[in-house]
């Protein structure tokens, strides 16, 4: 059954003959539940997340020119932008990215504006896109285009990521780093039917709640959900708050006794009371190390049948879907029969 915070919080002060302080005994039980939380993935706090790309804004076409940041709609691109639900023309339009569909550099878009039908990019379309224009021209109109979010942003109480299943197309993202995708595919070149790959990019600082940012690729040319497994930040526990049952509450009251023998120690101190700031420090030393002793329990304890079960292979699915076999020029020589 589990056992409320104010409870384990009395036990605590009561173990160490104090007769106040229930309070802030509370809090230092709901603060030691986050330190155990901190030591392992616990199963309570497992969640099952649910992720929607939006179509990527493709209708029209615009107007570019060389080595400057504006980009023009034509009417039937500006109508897009302003019809769709999910980019929140144009105030919504910062921070997403914009790409000639035969272009080769994705671009950050600084700002959109509503009355001249124009989007600025963060840095001038460059040179390296050139071909797109003709010869000796430095404007090209009727280019068609890709506007979309390059990076997602997920539940904002996830801590650690898990698995990334794409349900249309039975399989699970391929989990990689930010630096490996930049290695595989620097250009983000595919805006494809299908993503294969997902990397974590960061934490956004400048959204409620500080969610992570995670990068899909190949990002889809339609809608999709995507579902994936995370574990969240432990919250902080309150006076009248519950204690998980995987979690024994004398493993958080230990680590409270801890916090509340030091208390007791700096009032000692305070007080010139020398002999009995000692004692509390060796309470609290004590205590330390019985704490750190009961972890390993916890996490036991919230072990689960899978935890314990060695996986030789893995099951139901092998590799990304354009998987091939044959990764070298001998592979390829014998796969001919040669």
């Amino acid at each position: 059954m589990a056992e409320s915070l104010q409870s384990v919080a009395r036990q605590a002060v009561a173990q160490l003959g104090l007769d106040s302080g229930y309070e802030l005994a509370t809090q230092f039980v709901g603060q030691r539940y986050q330190e155990v939380c901190a030591r392992a993935k616990f199963r309570h706090l497992r969640q099952f997340g649910q992720l929607f790309l939006p179509a990527p804004i493709t209708a029209g076409t615009i107007t570019l020119t060389l080595d400057t940041p504006t980009i023009t709609l034509n009417a039937a691109a500006l109508a897009a932008c302003r019809t769709n639900k999910f980019y929140q023309w144009p105030e919504g339009f910062t921070g997403l990215f914009f790409r000639p569909q035969i272009g080769i550099t994705w671009y950050r878009i600084a700002r959109a504006d509503d009355q001249t039908g124009t989007i600025t990019l963060e840095t001038p379309f460059a040179y390296d896109n050139s071909y797109l224009v003709g010869t000796n021209q430095l404007t090209q109109a009727n280019v068609t285009y890709y506007i979309l979010p390059r990076y997602q942003l997920l539940d904002p109480t996830a801590r650690q990521l898990g698995v990334f299943m794409v349900d249309y197309v039975f399989r699970p993202l391929e989990v990689v780093s930010e630096d490996q995708l930049n290695r595989m595919v620097p250009s983000r070149f595919l805006v494809s039917s299908y993503p294969q790959f997902v990397a974590e990019l960061n934490s956004n600082l400048n959204v409620t709640g500080i969610p992570k940012q995670i990068e899909v690729y190949p990002y889809p040319t339609n809608s999709v959900t995507l579902h994936y497994t995370y574990w969240q930040t432990p919250p902080l526990l309150g006076y009248g708050d519950y204690l998980p049952p995987t979690i024994d509450p004398d493993i958080v009251r230990t680590g409270a006794k801890v916090d509340l023998a030091n208390n007791a120690m700096g009032k000692a101190m305070r007080m010139g009371e020398l002999d009995k700031a000692a004692m509390y420090r060796n309470i609290a030393n004590q205590e330390e190390t019985r704490f750190e002793d009961k972890i390993n329990r916890a996490v036991r304890n919230d072990r689960g049948p899978e935890d314990l079960k060695l996986c030789i292979r893995r099951m139901g699915w092998q590799g990304r879907l354009d998987h091939d076999t044959i990764t070298t020029a001998y592979e390829n020589f014998l796969g001919r029969g040669y």
